[in-house]
């Protein structure tokens, strides 16, 4: 019986453990889908500064204008290749997080196995107990017929 209370306490813990992984896992591609929904207004943002910078060259722009196009354009850039690099730190977490997950979710089927099995093994000496009752009745019942027939001879 104590081994039913903490298997099913253990299996508890781990279903719990398996939760917050996938709690986190959650978390974790949420936060990489905000960093790709960024790199791609950046992306737009970038394009439509260089349309707007080409433009002004083609009217002729003042060394001030090419210096602030200049400038907003550098930062975009360098502001887009942080956000990649923010963006393989996230893809790391979401694997990281992904590999916790899926361990979780095999130790849980492990214990799932397990209780699974010990219930197969309880029916099978349940079932085997039943057996020999009902070939003892049988054999008592077979006894009874040999002894009154024997009797009545």
């Amino acid at each position: 019986m104590s081994f039913q209370f903490r298997l099913k306490s253990v299996m508890r813990q781990r279903e719990f453990l398996l939760r917050q992984a996938q709690g986190a896992l959650g978390a974790a591609q949420a936060a990489q889908m905000k960093i790709e929904s960024e790199i791609e207004r950046l992306k737009q943002v970038l394009q439509a500064e260089s349309q707007q910078f080409e433009q002004e060259q083609r009217r002729g722009i003042g060394a001030e204008g090419y210096r602030y196009f200049k400038d907003r354009l550098g930062g975009l850039e360098q502001e887009l290749r942080v956000s990649f690099k923010t963006l393989e730190k996230a893809s790391a977490e979401v694997d990281m997080r992904k590999q916790a997950m899926i361990a979780c979710d095999k130790s849980v089927k492990m214990l799932e196995n397990i209780e699974t099995r010990d219930k197969e093994l309880y029916r099978l000496a349940m079932s085997r107990e039943e057996q020999k009752k009902l070939d003892y009745a049988a054999v008592l019942i077979s006894h009874r017929k040999t002894v009154d027939e024997g009797g009545k001879s």
